[in-house]
């Protein structure tokens, strides 16, 4: 990040260099720091004081932190931004609107707000906020101009701002009746919901207010009364989310849903069934997630047809569960996402799968994810009558527009090269494909699970799914299997995740992979295991598959590098060979480029 030092102008405001800085011992080393001069021949440019072109520079050093922030699961580029955004704020006026609004567009708490203020804030032992003298009509003036940019509250959670006495020490600033402390905000997580704090909530609630979330458990009287005017406080809402209500609280928010008139977006548990049934005729409704209770504690709904959601969520507990919510509904959804509690035997996947094939669109369907919640500390997952038959896929297929299918919780070891190729023959549009590769495959005795599919299997399907750029599956390549065709290359593939396959020849292998995918940067694969055994009653072995496969994607990088090199100088080997055949059959005629002239080669002249 580029750290600007602060300005302050002491010339009239003309032009703006910048120069290399000298770092001062004992101080924070700058790269660049700026100031004024009066030479024409230096200024700043001028595309510079166009507001749009300077609020898109500001928008992307936000932007790209906040990527690299879900990347990494690291929030230090996030506060990086911050400083380079502090300090463009002080640069120059062009850009300081432009900064200012995209450093306060999302706060994590409240706290920052109260800092902007020249009062001394102090914390307590008992942890309460104290400030060194009553609050003024200009600390309120100077509160606004901080607070009309903030467009994101405690959304990404990264700062707790619930502060009983913070809020009610902001609270006391005056707000219009149909206004809110912050005037433009947009999206508000409160996460509050004691009955000391959760009042608050009012301060915080301009109309153009577009999600709202509450990801507290608890739902005291206060909350749930405030449901009921929600509708009111916020008649734009767009989305709405929660943790799912107890069932005293389930009909106040099923009352909301019926009542608001702009949802688009519902993650509030399952609502009842006159909720259900009006969502029936609400068009604007895109997103919908169903959260089910572990106790089965709902109102069923039946024949619920639901055309318009684009985006369907299921999390359920058990499979039984999810299999009877889904026997009573339609949906012409374009993604589903299944998320289960719990792992279910072989046979009842199927029956999961075989209904599917009658809840959902066969043509709209494009995203299909299925995965299991802690699956790799599951007891149970590595016991045979959860591992999925051959023909557990063969319900899917009629989804024949599927782009990304995701089943990674599942252990397959009976699909082998056959269903590969049906696999490859039914979605030939696939884009992701991930089976198997979420667990490591290891039984109960210690012995890693072998799987039937070969390289055979795994090439068939790289080269008939033409758009596949990332490919999951666990196989044996140590198996022997049949010559390799040679059209069968996939360029497009980037990442290969390979599970819990073993691996004994890395060499041999990475020269196959670069045959199929010569394209592949990335390659995953499971952590070793601590006690792989090669049978009953045999000593632990050590488990070298991660270091195997990690040597497999250097030697493929190695020898794509070199691959690269050779075809780069046999073309132009090829190229200068044909033009000497051609020059010396008298079929070409060169000319020479220089100083904007045209000047004939002497062959030219000569003929």
């Amino acid at each position: 990040m580029v750290h600007f030092s602060p300005l302050v102008p002491r010339r009239p405001v003309s032009n703006l260099t910048r120069q290399s800085a000298s770092i001062s011992p004992g101080r924070r080393p700058a790269r660049y720091v700026t100031y004024l001069t009066t030479d024409t021949n230096d200024i700043m440019h001028r595309c510079l004081y166009v507001p749009e072109i300077a609020r898109m520079i500001c928008g992307h050093v936000r932007q790209m932190a906040q990527i690299q922030e879900m990347q990494s699961d690291d929030p230090s580029p996030v506060y990086e931004a911050r400083w380079t955004l502090s300090g463009l704020a002080r640069t120059c006026k062009a850009l300081k609107d432009p900064a200012l609004d995209a450093l306060w567009t999302d706060l994590d708490s409240l706290y920052p707000l109260l800092t902007c203020l020249p009062v001394e804030v102090r914390r307590t032992s008992d942890g309460l906020i104290r400030v060194n003298r009553p609050l003024e009509p200009s600390d309120f003036h100077i509160f606004q101009g901080y607070a009309r940019r903030v467009r994101m509250l405690g959304y990404r959670q990264r700062a707790p701002f619930m502060s009983a006495d913070l809020l009610r020490l902001l609270s006391s600033f005056p707000c219009a009746p149909g206004s809110s402390l912050l005037p433009n905000l947009r999206v508000l997580s409160w996460p509050g919901d004691s009955d000391d704090v959760f009042p608050f909530i009012r301060f915080f609630l301009p109309p153009t207010l577009l999600c709202l979330n509450f990801p507290g458990e608890y739902w005291p009287a206060c909350k749930q009364t405030f449901m009921s005017f929600l509708h009111i406080h916020c008649p734009h809402l767009k989305e709405f989310s929660s943790t799912p209500p107890p069932p005293d609280a389930a009909d106040c928010i099923s009352d909301f849903i019926i009542k608001a008139e702009h949802l688009a977006s519902i993650d509030c548990g399952i609502p009842n069934e006159a909720a259900m049934k009006h969502l029936m005729s609400k068009s604007s409704i895109r997103y919908l997630t169903i959260g089910m209770p572990n106790d089965d504690q709902y109102e069923p709904a039946e024949d619920i047809n639901l055309p318009t959601i684009e985006k369907f969520s299921l999390h359920a507990h058990g499979l039984d569960q999810a299999t009877e919510f889904m026997q009573q509904i339609k949906l012409g959804s374009v993604s589903v996402d299944f998320l289960l509690g719990d792992i279910a035997p072989a046979p009842f996947v199927w029956g999961f799968f075989d209904q599917l094939s009658n809840s959902l669109d066969h043509d709209k369907l494009e995203i299909l994810k299925y995965s299991i919640e802690g699956i790799v500390d599951n007891p149970r997952a590595n016991q045979y009558i959860y591992e999925l038959e051959e023909n557990a896929l063969e319900p899917l297929f009629v989804f024949r527009n599927l782009v990304v299918l995701q089943l990674e919780n599942f252990r397959m070891p009976y699909l082998d090269d056959a269903m590969a190729v049906q696999i490859a023959d039914s979605w030939p549009h696939l884009e992701e494909l991930k089976l198997g590769t979420g667990q490591d495959w290891q039984t109960d005795t210690g012995q890693l699970r072998m799987s039937a599919l070969t390289l055979h299997g795994v090439g068939y399907i790289a080269a008939h799914c033409r758009k596949l750029h990332t490919l999951g599956l666990v196989f044996d390549p140590t198996d022997e299997c049949a010559m390799l065709k040679a059209e069968w290359t996939n360029e497009n593939i980037r990442i290969l995740d390979v599970g819990a396959s073993p691996i004994e020849n890395p060499v041999a292998i990475a020269a196959t992979l670069l045959f199929l995918m010569p394209g592949v940067k990335e390659l995953w694969t499971k952590p070793a295991l601590k006690n792989l055994s090669l049978g009953i009653g045999l000593m632990p072995v050590a488990d070298r598959r991660a270091e195997r496969w990690t040597l497999v994607l250097e030697m493929v990088t190695v020898f794509g590098s070199v691959r690269d090199g050779a075809k780069a100088d046999g073309r132009a080997q090829a190229r200068k060979d044909l033009l000497e055949e051609l020059a010396k059959e008298g079929f070409l005629t060169t000319m020479r480029i220089k100083r904007g002239q045209k000047e004939a080669s002497s062959e030219q002249a000569e003929s």
